[in-house]
This record gives structure tokens, sequence and C-alpha cells, in this order.
């Protein structure tokens, strides 16, 4: 055998070899259910700490899918953005069932239906279709699919935080601890026990209601969901305000229910904590000049609509035919402009039709004018730069209080606060578990020229390289 021909049959047999390699194991793995994690950041694979978290549970938890994870797969292909996202949810949740004290259900809620109303009878978590239950005995722990999935800025990559938060619903099932939404006193509010419906309610959702003197405590309990401040008659202090920015810096809620106060004074240090979420509010009262939109003899107590965003469907579709009504309210509006670049998310809740008028309640503006038109009388804002601390604000304390009948107002408001408070149920773990990205590697291709100079380069390369191979191997074989 010549010397060229033998080196020729060593080669294809080593690549006979490999190739027989590499089928064996693919074998092998897809028999055992093995698979090997080589993206970046283990975007397939739960962390160290997810782990070791989900060893050392002593709690069972049922952890209920609401729908079939194969179905997920439907309309994408592998390769997509889309695909990628389904992918990291459904090998979480699947690893996540590995571990001795998670049981994984998969529940079609459209053919059963009764399911929801099972695990939600007040219809407050406002569940939708791959939506994540988790359940403790009786305590429950609702995670919105399309919460798990935020889109990054900077990069425009897709990051998956759905090991942060089931494994932050399970911190709360396993530890015990109990969310607690406070009420502020010390500064004129409406008292706590104004509001033993709504209370009455929160507990059946295991959650807990405290007063809280903020000046007296010297900061915000670390269980607390939200910090209630309801009708304040006199703003707060400097330090209260402080001590509220601080907590709201490491992801902390706030409510603001700010009833009209005839008072010649302004909120300046609330005012302050609205602004950083480019929210402001006016010193009105809010009435209707149509006779079909407010409550008969009472101007003040107006029809108004939820807004048609994202937020409120839940609302909207608990509503059907009933019409939202809200007690003597202030409005507010957002201060963000177009060219904001904060990343704060600003959204209008509740709207007055655009016959309703307003005219001034307190502040010390003598020229005020106050606004007329479509009226907002409720607003949420949401700040990533703050672990996504979030904060409500409503025109009124009244409408979730004792006194407000519910014949009248049919509970539709405190489908609304409650919805909030649901909201901001979120444990930060960003320090804790990582995050997750889909995406895939690129390169900046500033214009057209240098694409086509990359494009050139990327082909011609390895094509010079196979040339020379060949060359070299058809002149040893003269040799």
């Amino acid at each position: 055998m010549i010397k060229g021909t033998k080196i020729n049959v060593i080669a294809w047999a080593a690549a006979a070899v490999l190739l027989a390699a590499v089928i064996l194991l693919n074998m092998v793995f897809s028999k055992v259910d093995v698979s090997l994690d080589v993206t970046p950041y283990n975007a397939y694979t739960l962390s160290d700490q997810a782990d070791e978290v989900l060893s050392s549970m002593e709690k069972p938890v049922d952890m209920y899918v609401l729908y079939k994870l194969d179905d997920l797969y439907e309309g994408v292909s592998p390769g997509e953005q889309e695909y990628m996202m389904v992918d990291m949810f459904v090998k979480t949740v699947r690893q996540m069932d590995k571990f001795d004290k998670i049981t994984l259900h998969e529940v079609d809620i459209v053919q059963d239906p009764d399911f929801v109303d099972e695990v939600d009878p007040e219809g407050l978590m406002n569940l939708s279709s791959a939506d994540v239950v988790l359940k403790c005995g009786d305590s429950v722990r609702d995670v919105a699919f399309l919460d798990l999935f935020k889109t990054n800025e900077k990069t425009s990559s897709i990051e998956f935080y759905g090991e942060n938060m089931i494994l932050s619903a399970v911190n709360y099932l396993e530890t015990g601890i109990t969310p607690t939404v406070y009420f502020t006193t010390g500064h004129g509010e409406k008292a706590i026990e104004k509001y033993s419906s709504i209370i009455r309610t929160l507990r059946t959702q295991n959650y807990a209601a405290e007063a809280l003197d903020i000046a007296q405590k010297g900061s915000v309990p670390g269980d607390a969901t939200t910090l209630v401040i309801a009708a304040p008659k006199e703003d707060i202090s400097d330090k209260e305000r402080d001590i509220i920015l601080d907590y709201m810096a490491q992801g902390g809620n706030v409510t603001l229910l700010m009833s009209p106060n005839e008072e010649k004074m302004v909120y300046s240090n609330i005012e302050k904590i609205m602004d950083t979420y480019k929210i402001a509010m006016d010193y009105n009262k809010v009435f209707e000049t149509a006779n079909e939109y407010f409550v008969e003899d009472d101007k003040y107590t107006v029809y108004c609509n939820f807004t048609d965003i994202d937020f409120n469907q839940g609302l909207i579709n608990t509503q059907g035919d009933v019409q939202l009504i809200m007690p003597p309210s202030r409005s507010f509006y957002s201060t963000a402009d177009e060219d904001d670049e904060s990343g704060i998310t600003v959204e209008p809740l509740i709207e007055t039709f655009n016959t309703a008028q307003s005219e001034v309640c307190g502040g010390t503006d003598k020229d005020a004018m106050p606004p007329a038109g479509m009226l907002y009388l409720a607003a949420y804002g949401e700040d990533p730069s703050r672990n996504n601390s979030k904060i409500f604000v409503c025109g009124s304390a009244d409408f979730i209080d004792d006194d407000t009948g519910s014949e009248i107002y049919l509970s539709l408001s405190h489908y609304l606060f409650l919805t909030t408070i649901s909201w901001m149920d979120t444990q930060n773990t960003e320090m804790i578990y990582p995050t997750r990205i889909a995406a895939a590697d690129y390169i900046s291709i500033p214009d057209t020229k240098t694409g086509n100079i990359i494009l050139v380069i990327m082909i011609a390369f390895p094509v010079a390289i196979a040339l020379t191979g060949v060359l070299i191997w058809n002149r040893r074989r003269h040799a």
C-alpha cells in the first residue's frame, strides 16, 4: 500500500469511528433521558441555589401548570425566540418536579374550567392559561406565565425569571411567612377598623393586615406586601418619606388612597414619592355633568370605567354589565414624556366619561385651573430600577371601606384593590437565583459594505483552506 493511500484509509476509518461514537452516545442519552446544557448562562438548567432550596424543602407543594406542557410547543419552531421561551419554562418546571417535595400537575382549564373556581373561588388571581399555581395545605400562590419573561431594553434579549418567581412563591409557602398589608397611622388616616370587610377577604387569601406607625417604628417591616396610606389629613414627615423611599428602593410597594381634602395644604412629601414614579395628583374633587353618569342627587359619586389595558382584563371580565361607581375622588396624571428613558411604566386604571369636570379642593394654588373631560381616578406605576417596586394610587380611600355599601359599589372597587395586592405580592429574588437569557449570539454590522466584506471573508476563508488542503494532498499523492 502506498503512503498516500494508507493515510486516506486511516482518515476515513477515524471519521467512521467518530460518527459511530456520536450516534452511540446520542442513543444512550436519549434512552436515559440525559441532556447536556451547553448554552450561555445554563439557560435550561436549574441553578445550584435552586437545587439546594428544592432539596431542603420540608413541606410538600403541588405545582399546577394551567396548560398541557407539550401543547405549549404548538405553533413555534426550534430556533425561534418563542420556542426558547417555552422550552426554558417547560424544562424548568419538569426539573423541579424531580424533587421529592414538588409534585407537578398539568391542568387544561379549557377542558377542566372548574379547577379555577376550586383554587380561586373569589376570582382574585385573574388566572389564565399557562399560569402556575402553587398550593401547600390551605395556602395558595400564583405566578402569571407572562410575568416570567421580560425584555432587556439594552440587549433586546428575553430574560427568563421563572426560576426566581416560582421559587419565591415556594419560599412563601415553605417558610410560612404571611405577607402583610400595613395601614399607616399618625397623619389622620382612615382607621384600619374601617376596612374590616376588605381585611376579611385579604385573610381568606393568606394575607395579614396591620396598623403601622412609621415614625415610631423607624422602618417598614420585611414582611410588608404593600404600605397603605389611606386618606391622610396631613403630609408625612421628611424622615418618613426617606424611610418609605428606602423601602421602595429595595423593591417595596406603596398604595396611596388620596381622598379629596378641603384643607389649604399640600402633600409635599407624598407628592415627592409619587413623582419618582412619574405620577402627579390634582388638588380637586371630580363631579359629573351628565345625569346618566352619576348616582341620583350626588354628582360627586360618578360612574366610570376600567381602562382597556392588560392589567384590567380580569376586572373587565368580572365586571360584565355592572357599572363601576366611584365615591368622591381626586384625579391623577402622568408626568412622563415621550423621551423618558427611566423604564418606569405608568398606566391609568380608572377613567371617567369625557363629560366629567372637577372643582378646586385643597392645595394652595389660588389660580389653579381644575381639569375636565376624561379624568383618571386611579393609576399604577412600576420601576424596574428599584427591583420592580410598584405604586398604586387612587383618588378615594372610601371605595373599599365598610361604609361604602356593597349594594351601590357591587364590590368592583374591592376587586381592583385586591388585584393590586396580588400584583404587588412578588418577593424579589434576583440576587438569589440567577436570571436566564433566551438570546442567540450576534455581532453588530454597521453598514452594508462592512456586511459584504464579512460575508466574503466568512465564505472565502474556509474555501481557501479547503483548496490548500486539496493541493497539498494532490502533490503528496503524486510524489
